[in-house]
């Protein structure tokens, strides 16, 4: 909402006309989808299915493998539910942006789920299923074996989260609660 003052210097609240989604929007998703292919098309070509490299000890290690469910791999119903989920979703966090989200962080988080969304539908599409590489573990607790994708749609539900957070306790610039005159605890 914008504040607009009418002749009589009265200040009064007027509604923001809802706005497309910029071009940076579009080309942090955009730089995800690419990067997430380049990196599995790469892994495709250099290493056979279930192959595993080390590049930091056990901790970090390259693991090649086909993941035909979800987040570290559970099962929703197939490929094509997956294909379907994941458009509607797209299109959700499409037209929230494009109707009410307005903050750097926002937009950053919103712009990294739909890139991750994005780069593994175009797996799930393509081959059915999800090229997976990057294997992570300390001792004898390995993470679950995941994507460029992956981490843009953790990193944005993250951030989003912090959004959120932010946004149910707004804080003024030293750190303190904000509280506008009308607002509940305000003298």
């Amino acid at each position: 909402m914008t504040e607009s003052a009418d002749v009589g210097g009265s200040v009064a609240a007027t509604r923001e006309e809802p706005r497309p989604a910029g071009p940076f929007f579009y080309l942090v998703a955009i730089v995800i989808v690419i990067v997430d292919q380049i990196t599995k098309s790469h892994i495709s070509a250099t290493m056979f299915l279930g192959e595993s490299r080390s590049v930091l000890g056990d901790f970090f290690r390259l693991t090649y493998v086909h993941n035909d469910g979800a987040a570290f791999g559970l099962n929703l119903g197939g490929r094509w539910s997956f294909v379907v989920v994941t458009i509607i979703v797209a299109a959700f966090i499409l037209f929230y942006y494009a109707r009410s989200e307005r903050t750097t962080l926002a937009r950053w988080a919103l712009a990294l789920i739909l890139g991750g969304a994005l780069g593994n539908l175009v797996d799930r599409v393509r081959l059915g299923e999800v090229v997976d590489f990057l294997h992570l573990s300390v001792s004898n607790v390995s993470w679950p074996i995941f994507n460029v994708a992956d981490i843009g749609v953790s990193v944005g539900v993250g951030l989003l989260a912090l959004h959120l957070f932010r946004k149910e306790h707004p804080e003024d610039d030293h750190g303190e609660p904000s509280h506008s005159p009308d607002s509940p605890g305000s003298a």
